[in-house]
């Protein structure tokens, strides 16, 4: 009779299920070889009224099944928020976590229930809370371009990163999000130069992307285009290294030094000579860029394009006074 009652849970027949609870003697939580429960079930159908009916009858509204997820889970990824409240109201624990270390705020994030998740922080769900891959709630709204929930829950002066350092800010870079960038500069412009794990700032990884809108929106929020990175490097460097002479011209035209050296003294003209990038060197070299200067090994651009065969690169030297002994 429970397997029974547990099937017209699953598919949402009322009918059915009032007539047992009338009848009596149903285990109401009876659990199948998932320990999904009947109201786990009826909360993924968004029976509300079965809800009810099952909680009235003493139904555990924390009852987890084998992945640790309970009713609030499956309620909050459907999105409804009269369930939520049954629930909630019922006792169900907000913050429960499942086997992924996600809450039920979690699961209404990566369903993009922006709605939702509100609701859910409103009633009391952490915001700070990690799951088992180090992200927070932020983190996957970031991810998701949900630019409300953002708005909402980011914490100026306060600095939320995953377990890699990113911020933020970082992933929706990552992304190509640029709406969703705008929406976390204007809610906060004063980590705009934060530096991730790897050493890396957002107006890097726009470098790094190419992504010529993401970059302007970036400097004119404060972004600082000489900031020295990972090994020394500047965004100028990275841009060097992949060739990318519109983002060159961005970075210049925004106050980028042209001879500014990283760890191993190299200058973006070494680096963009040492890989080829005509286009990038010219540009370099029109910017005054220091043709004769050498590395720590005492190694010019001049040297990397000889050694390489780099012709026209070489020409280009000559042509701006470069040192050709």
């Amino acid at each position: 009779m429970d397997t029974i009652f547990l099937n017209a849970c699953k598919n949402a027949q009322k009918g059915i299920v009032q007539a047992f609870l009338k009848k009596g003697g149903i285990n109401v939580d009876k659990r199948d070889s998932l320990g999904n429960t009947p109201l786990y079930y009826v909360c993924s159908k968004g029976a509300k009224d079965i809800v009810k009916l099952l909680i009235d009858a003493g139904a555990d509204v924390n009852l987890a099944n084998n992945i640790s997820e309970t009713p609030l889970h499956i309620a909050s990824r459907s999105g409804s928020k009269d369930i939520i409240k049954l629930l909630v109201d019922a006792g169900a624990n907000v913050n429960a976590a499942s086997n992924s270390g996600q809450t039920p705020l979690f699961y209404a994030v990566l369903s993009y229930k922006t709605e939702t998740a509100l609701y859910l922080i409103g009633l009391g769900a952490d915001v700070s809370v990690k799951d088992n891959a180090g992200f927070n709630v932020l983190d996957h709204a970031t991810a998701n371009g949900l630019r409300d929930l953002i708005a909402a829950i980011s914490v100026g002066g306060v600095v939320q990163k995953d377990d890699l350092g990113n911020t933020p800010l970082h992933q929706a870079v990552y992304n190509n999000q640029s709406e969703t960038v705008r929406t976390l500069l204007k809610s906060d412009s004063s980590n705009v130069n934060e530096l991730n794990n790897d050493g890396v700032t957002a107006l890097v990884l726009a470098v790094n992307n190419s992504n010529i809108n993401l970059l302007e929106i970036l400097l004119n929020t404060g972004a600082d285009v000489n900031l020295h990175l990972l090994n020394g490097n500047s965004a100028l460097h990275y841009a060097a290294g992949i060739g990318n002479h519109h983002i060159g011209k961005l970075l210049l035209k925004a106050g980028a030094d042209v001879n500014s050296r990283n760890s191993f003294s190299d200058t973006p003209l070494i680096v963009a000579a040492q890989c080829g990038f005509n286009d990038f060197t010219s540009l370099l070299i029109e910017n005054k860029a220091d043709v004769n200067a050498v590395n720590n090994e005492s190694r010019s651009a001049m040297d990397f394009v000889s050694e390489r065969g780099y012709t026209e690169i070489l020409e280009q030297l000559l042509m701006a006074g470069a040192d050709g002994k």
